[in-house]
This record gives C-alpha cells, structure tokens and sequence, in this order.
C-alpha cells in the first residue's frame, strides 16, 4: 500500500482556543519561547473558503510557533461557521488536527473521499500562496487531518 504522506514529517498540530492569546501566552511561558506574532485567516476575497462544499466566510485569530521539526498552532474561530468553530462548539479548547503537507492536494483529497473522509472546509491561505483542506477523521484519531498545499511545491494538476 502506498504511504498516504509524501514525507515522514508532520507539518503541524493544531490547538482550537476561545482565547488564543491566553492559550499562547501560557505556552510561551511554559516553553520559554518568545510569543508568536498574532496572524489571521486569509479575508474572505482571498481565502474563497468552501464549508461542507458552499462558499462561507470564516475568520481565525492564530500564533504559530515554529519549532525545528513542527508547528504548533493556536487558533482562535471567529463566531460564524467553520470547521474550527464547529469543533470548538462540540469539544471545547482541544486539538483539532494534525497538518501534512502536499504537492498534490486533488489526488489526496480523492483519496481520502475514497476511504470515507468528506472534505470539512477548504481554501486559500493568506496571501494566496496555497491552499489548505480538512478531512473528517475524528471517528478514526480523535482529530481532523488538514492538507497543506504551497504554490511553489505543487505537482501539475487537471
């Protein structure tokens, strides 16, 4: 069977908060890192977000911490419907996914629908540089997996 990341590296782990500066500030505390700079969701002109496959507006407040071998991620929904406000709303502050990275976000996504994990939300990143896309797979690992894909990294795609 062939490995469904491209890489043995996980991007990243996401944390879902109700207050993203509290929650990174007392993570900055306890790693004895510098606080992250405040980042937000792309603006809806931008980011052309889908949720459960119709347009949508969403907003996040984010800090990321970058480490040598992982981001972790704390992000704050805005109030409208979003695959984070949604997992906020059911589970409170937790981990809401586990991030890779993808050179071709159309043959991942169709493997994934394959094997019974619809596509949540999807859209640009901020500053249009990629894409990002979650999958339902909290039956499976208690989490969603989000796809990361860049402009300069990805494969031709139809």
């Amino acid at each position: 069977m062939e490995p469904f990341s491209e890489t043995d590296i996980v991007a990243q782990i996401c944390f879902v908060t109700h207050d993203v500066d509290k929650s990174a500030k007392w993570f900055a505390d306890l790693m004895g890192k510098e606080l992250p700079p405040l980042a937000k969701a792309a603006d809806p002109e931008v980011a052309k977000a889908t949720l459960e496959g119709k347009p949508a507006n969403v907003s996040a407040r984010i800090r990321m911490f970058k480490f040598k071998n992982i981001d972790i991620e704390f992000l704050e929904p805005g109030p409208e419907p979003s695959a984070w406000r949604d997992w906020l709303d059911k589970h409170g502050p937790s981990c809401h996914h586990i991030a890779f990275r993808t050179r071709n976000l159309t043959k991942k996504n169709a493997y994934l629908e394959a094997h019974g994990h619809r596509l949540m939300q999807r859209g640009e990143t901020d500053g249009a540089l990629g894409r990002y896309a979650y999958y339902d797979t909290e039956a499976d690992m208690g989490a969603l997996i989000e796809l990361l894909e860049r402009n300069s990294e990805m494969d031709p795609q139809p």
